[in-house]
């Protein structure tokens, strides 16, 4: 059956990008965990990576991590905070954990004890993106509570970027958590591995040259999905950037005004709708909402084509000539976009073997 939305998927250029992203962070002296969140806990992407031999993989959900903790060939790392209601779970399901706050390592190191297991941490920092992480004037008193805790592994030492408030890596807050890392290890006695400057919006600094030393590890989800880094959404010249392609058919293809008449208010969201301005013309109603993506990250292939917005379960687009009923348009989600489209069972997955 031929289905209406879709997304197609391309599990070899998904792979293709790992692989370039990997040889280049490389030879800069950098290990990559692949974050996989971005798939919603696709398997067949899931397995196309551990068949390809790439085994240290992040996900924010432990539903996610689930059905690959009894694979030996892989390393899962939680890359959302754990949640006190979930430890147990942590402990069963990732051999890894982001952490910032000592109420819940004291627990973790509880749950991890009684299982007569170790289970490694990676400590957080805030380095101003104001989301995970002490700051690092906090660092050394986490670290003293660390030292108490024996079922627990400091193996290492992270931060995190452009994620909430839109901060950019830079050197010298990359130079800071390196120096903060051998903090860890020289003064506490750590066994700190990874030094773990951000995610794919650090691209650019290796592209550049211009990683500092000592950062040996990121987290990559966006670079390796969508070829993209995270700050700017500028793709990365060596990667794919069509991974995932949206395919969604035409409803209605009539011509309207381009401003609304009469009086506005909030739309279907509680939200006064802000329209780009454009002339009047063809509007189209395709077969995708709110309800299945992020409909301002979708950028059509077709350049006659401008997304003006949606409903629930319309996308709303401009388009510069008269397109058929039933014709399907194609575009490329951002990664915003791709989360939603891979969370919902609305849009049909399609995957190229080739």
């Amino acid at each position: 059956m031929d289905h209406s939305p879709r997304v197609l998927i391309h599990p070899a250029k998904i792979i293709e990008n790992y692989r370039v992203l990997q040889r280049r962070c490389s030879q800069a002296g950098i290990e990559l965990t692949a974050v996989v969140k971005g798939i919603a806990g696709d398997r067949r992407i899931i397995r196309a990576f551990i068949d390809s031999g790439v085994t240290d993989l992040g996900d924010s959900r432990l539903e996610n991590l689930e059905f690959l903790a009894s694979d030996p060939r892989v390393f899962l790392t939680l890359l959302r905070l754990p949640a006190i209601s979930g430890l147990d779970r942590v402990i069963r399901y990732a051999k890894r954990s982001l952490n910032a706050e000592i109420d819940v390592l004291r627990l973790l190191n509880q749950r991890a004890a009684a299982a007569r297991t170790t289970h490694d941490v990676m400590l957080m920092v805030d380095l101003g993106d104001l989301r995970e992480g002490v700051d690092p004037a906090d660092l050394r008193h986490l670290a003293e509570e660390c030292r108490t805790l024996t079922a627990l592994r400091v193996t290492g030492i992270g931060t995190n970027f452009s994620c909430f408030a839109g901060v950019p890596p830079s050197k010298k807050k990359l130079e800071l958590l390196v120096e903060l890392g051998r903090m860890l290890r020289d003064e506490y006695g750590f066994p700190i591995q990874r030094i773990s400057g951000g995610n794919s919006s650090s691209l650019p600094l290796v592209y550049d040259g211009a990683m500092p030393p000592g950062i040996n590890h990121l987290r990559i989800g966006e670079g390796i999905l969508l070829g993209k880094e995270t700050l700017y959404g500028n793709r990365l010249p060596d990667l794919h950037p069509d991974a995932f392609i949206v395919e969604a058919e035409v409803l209605q293809s009539q011509i309207k005004k381009n401003r609304p008449e009469g009086e506005t208010g909030r739309n279907a969201f509680g939200k006064t709708p802000v329209i780009p301005e454009v002339e009047a013309g063809y509007r189209l109603l395709l077969n995708i909402g709110a309800q299945d993506a992020a409909l301002n990250g979708l950028m059509p292939l077709d350049p006659g084509i401008i997304v003006l917005g949606g409903s629930s379960d319309y996308l709303v687009a401009a388009s510069t000539r008269r397109v058929p009923v039933g014709t399907r348009l194609r575009f490329i989600p951002d990664y915003w976009s791709l989360l939603t489209i891979m969370s919902t069972v609305y849009i049909k997955k399609e995957y190229f073997e080739s």
